[in-house]
């Protein structure tokens, strides 16, 4: 399926902001770099509508585990003295087969945006979520004419958050990521929670565990054109960070 033409464009600033060179990072700098690899074994808990049918969905990670085709998550950060550009991208490919019908779901969600850091322990956020989905159903491929159905649904939720840093000993913090948004822009309500423990094994190295929710609540259109997305994804993640 092709790829959002916006996601692809964020997914590319962000590579292209990764490959920024170092020598800008230096000690004496007031610039940073950073990148983070992670895995997020999210379960999916809610509803989504189409038209006038509401279905409850309850998937656990082994569900979405066992019909994933491709993913990839991951995140940056530049900064300058005390502000800073970040990017968050989750992409994910789901197949699945039954009765000789084939469905792809495709979900990207997009999240650029700046932050400013009074102190060392406490910095805020604004910027904007994207989320896309695309989705195809395909009959039996032996029909001259298999059905076939296919939509794609996107939007923009304008989001304000903190991160909050607490050291508790020489090489471990606990920290915590909030957000809160969507103010009837997009979403009627959307919000994240990740509180998480990190290890800051070297100057330029560090790893973190911890556990991330993320609420988005979300309908447009009526009658056949509805569509409603009201889902809690929510899992341990686990990543890496890379200091440049």
């Amino acid at each position: 399926m092709p790829t959002p033409p916006v996601s692809t464009t964020l997914t590319l600033a962000a590579a292209a902001l990764l490959t920024v060179p170092t020598a800008f990072a230096a000690d004496d700098s007031p610039w940073s770099f950073s990148s983070t690899l992670y895995v997020l074994a999210a379960g999916m808990t809610g509803e989504v509508g189409a038209g006038p049918i509401d279905a409850d969905l309850d998937l656990d990670f082994g569900d979405i585990w066992n019909n994933l085709e491709f993913g990839a998550m991951g995140s940056m950060r530049v900064g300058y003295d005390r502000w800073s550009l970040n990017a968050d991208v989750i992409y994910m490919g789901l197949g699945a087969n039954k009765d000789g019908f084939n469905a792809d779901l495709d979900q990207w969600v997009v999240e650029p945006t700046i932050a400013y850091r009074f102190c060392k322990n406490f910095e805020v956020l604004a910027g904007v979520r994207y989320n896309n989905l695309s989705g195809e159903i395909h009959g039996p491929g032996y029909l001259p004419t298999p059905r076939f159905h296919t939509g794609t649904q996107d939007w923009w939720d304008p989001i304000i958050g903190a991160n909050l840093h607490f050291p508790f000993a020489k090489k471990f913090s606990f920290d915590f990521r909030g957000d809160v948004g969507g103010f009837g822009v997009g979403s009627d309500l959307t919000w994240q929670a990740f509180p998480f423990l990190t290890w800051q094994i070297s100057h330029s190295f560090s790893t973190h565990l911890g556990y991330r929710l993320v609420l988005t609540d979300y309908e447009t259109g009526s009658g056949r054109d509805r569509f409603r997305y009201d889902m809690l994804s929510h899992g341990p993640q686990v990543g890496a960070t890379f200091r440049f």
